[in-house]
């Protein structure tokens, strides 16, 4: 094998090494917005709950420490 033809498959299989590892971030940043939609949804639903429950409207009073 040639020595540019050595070069051409060191980079080749660096670039199929770094193909795979793109595909997993890929997948993670999928996994990771789905998992921020469903949050925000939640958040949503407690601060819904929370609100309707007439706590709310109850004044805050200072504990003793």
């Amino acid at each position: 094998m040639l020595p540019d033809e050595m070069e051409a498959e060191k980079n080749r299989k660096i670039i199929i090494g770094l193909s795979s590892k793109l595909d997993l971030i890929e997948q993670n940043v999928v996994e990771l917005q789905a998992q921020l939609q469903a949050s925000y949804k939640r958040i949503a639903d407690l601060k819904e709950n929370e609100c309707s429950c007439g706590l709310m409207d109850e004044p805050v009073l200072a504990g003793r420490d």
